[in-house]
């Protein structure tokens, strides 16, 4: 029995709460999974209900998943109270934020885990631990819904496709997906790059978040830009199939990386070529789903590879890692903690000569 603690869950939108969500559906053993469904301000009571149902499991946990660093503070807690070994996934942002404070508490809770117990969802994530924390944890790349995507195909009529959507029914059609925050670069590109296009090219971005506000003002001066906000599943589909490209703008903020980049990584499941910035952990997605890598913030480089992107010949939809891959690993991962959790328990136990 693994115990699954996280306080990103849906219906939140993001990376954390896709990843989640996909590796709890997809875990292929017996599991509990006690997920913060409110604001963060309920923070300090979910702790306390996380404790107690650590507590309920004494004695039948095998591990405990923290879904994220923040939660890596309450580790030594949640161990003691299940009598159970705990693992934490890091995912960037829950490394380098930069609150006064913060970085010390997490570095603390993290060194106390170890390299065994600490996993990085990129490379680029490990490096930022092992530069704060002096070791190189875990890393187990994040995937895709691969049997959702792969479902995925170019629109038979895509002028309809479109306009289901409200969008315009010719032209070259750009996507973005994902939370609108400022190192998403959804606003950066729509000032800076989508000037820059053809005047066919139409922008569509799918999400919500603060940067929205910025990315309305920019629509009211540019037609081309498309805010569509937060899209169920099937329509998300609808428009990836009806799309021509996918684009990643990301923009570097201080404290605020990109740890993997789940969105891009589904657009090329779906089949949709995809540029991304050459920035953090992007990197390795790109690597991993054949996406193209951009300068970041270099409208004229974007706007280059932008114009040699949907001049280019269809390729071969790309093999992506699925969700059920990276439940796997973490399986078996979580069967190694607990093994050596037990073979040092009695050692522990004894009382020193």
């Amino acid at each position: 029995m693994i115990l699954f603690i996280t306080r990103k869950y849906p219906p939140a939108i993001g990376g954390m709460e896709e990843f989640s969500r996909q590796l709890t559906g997809h875990f292929p053993r017996p599991a509990e999974v006690c997920a913060l469904r409110r604001g963060q301000r309920w923070l300090p009571l979910f702790t306390a209900a996380a404790a107690w149902r650590a507590f309920s499991l004494r004695g039948r946990a095998d591990a405990i998943h923290l879904g994220d660093g923040l939660l890596a503070l309450a580790a030594p807690l949640f161990e003691v109270l299940a009598a159970a070994p705990a693992v934490v996934t890091v995912h960037g942002q829950d490394v380098t934020r930069p609150f006064p404070g913060y970085g010390a508490l997490v570095r603390s809770a993290l060194r106390w885990l170890g390299p065994r117990r600490v996993v990085a969802v990129s490379r680029y994530t490990a490096d930022e631990v092992e530069a704060r924390c002096g070791f190189r944890p875990r890393v187990i790349l994040n995937g895709v819904d691969a049997g959702r995507f792969a479902r995925i195909r170019r629109a038979p009529d895509p002028a309809a496709a479109r306009a289901a959507l409200g969008l315009p029914p010719a032209g070259p059609l750009l996507v973005t997906t994902g939370r609108l925050v400022e190192r998403k670069g959804a606003a950066w590109f729509a000032a800076e790059v989508l000037p820059l296009l053809p005047p066919a090219v139409t922008f569509a971005v799918v999400g919500e978040g603060p940067e929205a506000p910025r990315l309305r003002a920019i629509a009211s001066r540019e037609p081309r830009l498309r805010l569509l906000g937060p899209l169920p599943p099937g329509r998300l589909d609808a428009l990836y199939a009806c799309a021509d490209l996918f684009v990643a703008p990301n923009v570097p903020v201080p404290g605020r990386p990109e740890g993997f980049g789940i969105a891009p990584a589904e657009a090329a499941a779906a089949g949709l070529p995809v540029l991304v910035a050459a920035l953090e952990g992007l990197v390795d997605m790109a690597r991993l789903c054949g996406a193209r890598l951009v300068p970041p913030a270099d409208p004229a480089a974007w706007a280059r590879a932008v114009a040699e992107e949907l001049a280019a010949p269809p390729r071969p939809r790309p093999r992506v890692r699925s969700w059920a891959d990276v439940a796997a690993d973490y399986a078996r991962l979580f069967d190694a903690v607990a093994a050596e959790w037990r073979r040092e328990a009695p050692r522990a136990s004894q009382p020193a000569p």
